[in-house]
């Protein structure tokens, strides 16, 4: 598993990959995938936590039957500064900032007073936006990305453009064009952030592109005084944005602090398992919060699967942690000695919002005959909300047939056993909702598939009528890399595009496929 997190170095000259089995003449395009990929600058200084890494671009293209692939490290201002002085001068992950020693002396005072500055080592999401790639974190730096060479061309700051200093790297996309993403401030004051980016109109070449379209729909102050909920992403319905105000916390007071005392992000967190998870539903036209409160016992969650209404209910799906325990295994010292045993693992669990709230107190508010989910409404007049789980747990970065399914009631989800030791330790999964039944795929205890790319079969209407993209690491004895492609309704292999030897490839976190 230490072959996974060795800093790697970039291939930015395309070089082909050999294909067995067999690619559909269908599948044309270019997949994405982004993640850290350096971590060690000197001989006595490495970066603490695999999120600190330095981002790195990888595309396969796949083209009349041929498939090539290169990488490029995302030549942000951190990476050139890390590449420069050997340490990071912005606040990571698990790692602190250094002084930067091209600013001068006052520069350097101030910085370590004020952190305004945020890291833009962008490593966690690519997507695209009027049909142009953009690289994001979770901070309001948001690089945009040339998509043939893999060339950093712009960046987009949403502080300046939205006074917004934090931003998830899982937008939303609606089928007329509408962007929606989840963001946060907490320079003046503690709030939450609805982004709406309206479609690009007709006549584009007179206006306004991409974030330039972007507006505030509607904030939500946070529940405490001093800190933030911690977010990765937020669920969208027809008509609706789910956001979920879990109890893992962004200590306000800790950062503000963390120049001159040396915090890393991660040491800004606090966990508090005893408050309540706050469940808010923002209505998408006019960006009203609905009065009812809804909450649920402590969780931690990374995704939101899939959200959407059914009579007169909002279904939430998520793959839930029951803390966030799994954010300590990230470390780099325990994931290069093998160590990601996590007690408490991933599952699938649904929860199920009832849109109506005036039934009797003690009273179960579900109606869904197809649901063990429950909501009790509460002396006060909320609702508290009681999950179903289903399937087994032990895999994350779920994924679904997005472009046809998204707000939509569907059936299945694709996850990774990511790095885990459980059940899908070097799996592949798929997961039946209704029925609950598992398959697996698993060839090899030395190799480790990234998360799944859903691409739909052209002009199919079929759930999982499509093929399945994951991209195997294999850190076996004489052994390569590879690109798979399983059939989505079968779950068996198709195909692979073996990298040539000469290209490193370092585990991702989320990726994106380009339908030419």
């Amino acid at each position: 598993m230490e072959r996974l997190f060795r800093s790697v170095e970039q291939n930015p000259v395309p070089q082909d990959a050999d294909i067995t089995g067999d690619i559909p003449d269908w599948v044309e395009g270019q997949l994405f995938r982004l993640g850290p990929a350096k971590w060690d600058f000197d001989e006595d200084f490495s970066l603490n936590h695999w999120l600190d890494g330095s981002a790195l671009l990888y595309k396969f293209t796949i083209r009349k039957g041929r498939v090539d692939v290169m990488s490029r490290f995302l030549d942000t201002l951190a990476y050139q500064k890390i590449t420069q002085i050997k340490r990071p001068v912005f606040t990571e992950f698990g790692t602190k900032s250094y002084p930067d020693p091209c600013k001068n002396v006052f520069s350097r005072f101030f910085s370590q007073l004020v952190p305004l500055e945020l890291t833009d080592n962008d490593l966690a999401n690519v997507y695209l936006l009027d049909d142009e790639l953009y690289a994001s974190s979770e901070t309001c730096h948001i690089w945009k990305v040339d998509s043939e060479d893999l060339t950093c061309m712009k960046k987009t700051d949403l502080k300046e453009l939205l006074s917004v200093n934090l931003a998830s790297s899982h937008p939303h996309k609606c089928p007329d064009g509408t962007v929606y993403n989840l963001g946060a401030s907490f320079m003046t004051g503690l709030r939450y952030h609805i982004i709406k980016m309206s479609p690009l109109p007709s006549d584009s070449l007179k206006k306004s592109k991409g974030f330039e379209r972007a507006s505030v729909l509607a904030s939500i102050s946070s529940n405490q005084k001093t800190t933030f909920s911690y977010y990765h992403s937020f669920g969208l319905t027809e008509n609706y944005i789910l956001f979920l105000e879990q109890p893992l916390l962004v200590n306000t007071v800790r950062m503000a602090a963390s120049g001159i005392k040396g915090y890393s992000l991660k040491e800004c967190f606090d966990w508090n398992p005893t408050q309540k998870t706050r469940f808010h539903l923002i209505d998408r036209v006019s960006g009203h919060e609905i009065k009812t409160k809804y909450q649920s016992e402590a969780f931690f969650f990374f995704h939101h699967i899939n959200t959407y209404e059914e009579d007169g209910h909002v279904i939430a799906d998520i793959q839930a942690f029951p803390d966030p325990e799994v954010l300590d295994k990230f470390y780099l010292n325990k994931l290069r000695m093998g160590e990601f045993a996590v007690s408490c693992q991933p599952v699938f669990t649904r929860f199920v919002l009832p849109l109506k709230a005036d039934g009797k107190k003690n009273e179960n508010l579900v109606t869904l005959k197809n649901t063990q989910a429950t909501a009790i409404k509460q002396d006060n007049g909320s609702i508290f909300l009681e999950p179903e789980r289903k399937g087994e747990p032990g895999f994350e970065m779920p994924t679904i047939n997005y472009s046809m399914f998204n707000t939509r009631r569907y059936r299945y989800i694709y996850g990774t056993g990511v790095f885990e030791t459980g059940k899908f330790a070097n799996s592949l999964v798929k997961l039946d909702n209704v029925t609950g039944e598992m398959t697996v795929w698993k060839e090899s205890e030395t190799m480790y598939p990234s998360e799944i790319t859903y691409v739909p079969r052209p002009g199919s209407t079929d759930e999982d009528d499509g093929v399945l993209l994951s991209v195997v690491l294999d850190v076996g004895t004489d052994t390569r890399d590879f690109l798979m492609v399983l059939d989505a309704k079968t779950f068996k292999e198709l195909g692979r595009a073996f990298v040539p030897r000469t290209i490193q490839l370092p585990p991702t976190i989320h990726g994106m496929f380009r339908m030419d």
